[in-house]
């Protein structure tokens, strides 16, 4: 009795564990289903009129499952803006080891590409609750590349007697100009050409004497 007792017991935790695996799998599936369905919703609603249960019909899933997941749709919107520029992070830090920064924009554009609709949808939702805009935490992403490469490039957070903050504003501001062009319009040879020859004589002089 007592060693069936013994194996009972030792049964129960595996129990349990597989029960939960299985609740943290479907509770991932279903937020994945709830993304998803937001975004294709996204691609014929403008965000101010997008509603919570225009994501739920389109889901499959009932106003009460969506608020087990997001408190709003701005908070379900923060977590896809976050996933989003992760994925670009990780895409650079994975891919630019040689700290090639005057091709990292090409790059980026080329990988964004295949998911240009998405993008530019999330890209034209300026106004956010209380929220940083995708379109802004990319601005910070490309600023923080190219003031980190100038850092180890230099050694110093001054060019030319002025800020390397200045100059990777200035950088931040037109790269973000050129992916969102590139991904409405589309790429252009002639314009990745000039951008790329145009950063390549900037970073050139910005390393001279």
């Amino acid at each position: 009795k007592n060693e069936l007792q013994s194996r009972a017991n030792c049964y129960i935790p595996t129990i349990f564990e597989r029960i939960n695996t299985i609740m943290t799998t479907r509770f991932e599936i279903t937020n994945q289903e709830i993304q998803t369905a937001f975004l294709n919703v996204l691609k014929s609603t403008d965000f101010s009129k997008l509603t919570i249960n225009q994501i739920c019909d389109e889901a499959g899933i009932s106003r009460i499952t969506f608020y087990r997941h997001y408190a709003d749709k701005y908070d379900l919107l923060s977590a896809i803006n976050i996933t989003k520029i992760n994925i670009l992070k990780n895409y650079i830090q994975n891919r630019l080891h040689q700290r090639d920064i005057s091709n990292t924009l090409l790059q980026m554009t080329e990988f964004l590409e295949h998911d240009a609709t998405t993008m530019n949808r999330l890209l034209e939702i300026k106004h956010i609750n209380h929220q940083e805009s995708l379109e802004y935490k990319l601005k910070n992403l490309l600023y923080d590349e190219f003031y980190d490469y100038m850092l180890h490039e230099l050694q110093t957070d001054i060019i030319k007697g002025m800020p390397v903050a200045y100059f990777s504003e200035l950088y931040a501001a037109n790269a973000t100009i050129f992916i969102k062009y590139s991904l409405d319009k589309g790429p252009n040879p002639q314009l990745i050409t000039s951008l790329n020859q145009l950063q390549k004589f900037v970073f050139e002089f910005l390393k001279s004497d």
